[in-house]
């Protein structure tokens, strides 16, 4: 029910931009749906209305909710840190210092599932769930791969 909520407030957005005008607005709703109101419309009917909003040049903007903006790449540090916390720490550096693509926790999780399958047969899926020695040997590897990266530039 939210997503066709949020549908209709695009639509609605998509009116505003687009400056239709009310006839010109159900006009567009009855060609592309056979109703003239979104109210009594199915998901998919609202998707169709949406996209030939789109080919008339609506554009979606990214939300400017400073909230959605600043979401933390990893969980914060509980009391004193360990080695995962600075493990977590290495990996947003090196991200923001463009060494990694990708600094979310879901990068990191799949670096040391990679890391970790070396040593066992299947790895470990969170870089939460690793032993002392398993994320000794992941927060080395990342050291080196920084300091591998720094020589060549």
């Amino acid at each position: 029910m939210q997503q066709r909520t949020r549908l209709i407030q695009l639509i609605h957005v998509g009116k505003r931009e687009l400056q239709l005008d009310d006839d010109t607005y159900r006009a567009l709703l009855k060609r592309e749906t056979g109703s003239d109101s979104c109210k009594e419309m199915k998901k998919d009917e609202l998707d169709k209305v949406l996209s030939a909003m789109e080919r008339q040049g609506f554009k979606r903007k990214k939300s400017t909710n400073p909230k959605q903006s600043e979401k933390r790449l990893s969980p914060k540090t509980q009391g004193k840190p360990d080695v995962i916390s600075k493990i977590r720490a290495l990996w947003i550096t090196m991200a923001k210092e463009g060494i990694i693509r990708d600094g979310s926790e879901t990068a990191l999780d799949a670096y040391v599932r990679r890391m970790t399958k070396r040593q066992t047969s299947k790895g470990i899926d969170h870089v939460a769930w690793c032993s002392d020695i398993q994320a000794t040997r992941v927060l080395e590897g990342l050291k080196l791969w920084k300091a591998r990266s720094h020589h060549k530039k």
